[in-house]
């Protein structure tokens, strides 16, 4: 006898599905929350840390600039259009860092930086003589241009001389150039570059800068006369209007201009638009020049 068995199929009640479906949107809620804010923590922590790769970037530029510098460091204030040296004065400030006391605060500093050199001296050169002249070619190009206001050492002689004119512009054709030196009554020394075996070289130096204004750390790669204001951005959003300072061994003692003081501090409100906060980076440190002595004076007026 053949029996036959019906399964009967139990529905969910309309109570067990509104529960069903209220734990699964609470569950789906909860996971949708949580992957929102995790996107949201990690665009935050990557605008924070471009923010920071951005300002480090920078700041190892200009130190690498700084410690580079062939003269002792000049203060200079900036309001936009006028240049203007300043004499710092102590203050009762002490830096946490040398213990020494910090001078009044600047918006600029102006260095000299080697520009070009050495380079060989193609013609005698008597005791009285202003003229020089240099062949500038170095493997077949001219990589650096003479240009008035810039200086000239000669190792040979331990003299440095700011050059006032320049007679020709070098050129690969015609690498020789003579700068004229502001040197009264003549260089001091015969150069006698023409018998077999002598050799005489000068190295050049020019005149460069940072200044912060407007919110902006500004690179001058030529603080010479009307090229002052041709200016490369370093970095924007710069909170520290007055970052550069001189350093003073006592409240009496005289200053050296060897030692500079940077506290220089960044700020990026956004990344891109997505308007995600980021915090600041402080750079402070003390820059003291690569040789000391330093092969050129700064005491030069522009």
């Amino acid at each position: 006898m053949i029996s036959t068995h019906h399964r009967r199929t139990r529905a969910l009640t309309l109570a067990e599905t509104m529960v069903a479906v209220t734990v699964f949107s609470s569950v789906s809620l909860g996971l949708l929350s949580f992957g929102q804010a995790s996107m949201q923590l990690v665009a935050r922590n990557l605008a924070t840390n471009l923010s920071h790769d951005s300002a480090r970037i920078s700041e190892m530029r200009l130190l690498s600039d700084l410690h580079e510098s062939a003269s002792p460091f000049r203060l200079f204030t900036f309001n936009g259009s006028t240049f203007t040296d300043l004499d710092p004065a102590v203050t009762t400030d002490q830096d946490s860092l040398s213990q020494r006391l910090v001078s009044a605060r600047a918006n600029g500093v102006r260095f000299r930086t080697r520009a070009g050199g050495p380079y060989r001296l193609t013609a005698n050169a008597a005791a009285s003589a202003t003229a020089l002249t240099f062949n500038f070619s170095v493997g077949g190009a001219v990589p650096y241009i003479p240009q008035v206001g810039d200086k000239v050492v000669l190792p040979l002689i331990s003299r440095e001389f700011a050059i006032t004119a320049v007679s020709n512009t070098p050129t690969v054709a015609s690498p020789q150039a003579t700068v004229t030196v502001d040197a009264p009554g003549g260089i001091g020394f015969t150069i006698n570059t023409t018998t077999t075996g002598n050799v005489t070289t000068g190295n050049f130096y020019r005149s460069v800068a940072y200044s912060v204004w407007d919110g902006r750390l500004r690179y001058h790669p030529n603080f010479t006369g009307t090229n002052r204001s041709t200016t490369q951005e370093v970095r924007n959003r710069i909170t520290s209007p007055q970052p550069f300072a001189l350093l003073f061994a006592t409240s009496s003692t005289a200053i050296d201009n060897l030692a500079l003081r940077v506290s220089l501090e960044c700020y990026d409100p956004n990344y891109t638009n997505r308007r995600y906060q980021n915090g600041t980076a402080t750079l402070q440190t003390i820059i003291p020049p690569l040789t000391v002595p330093t092969p050129v004076s700064a005491t030069d007026s522009y």
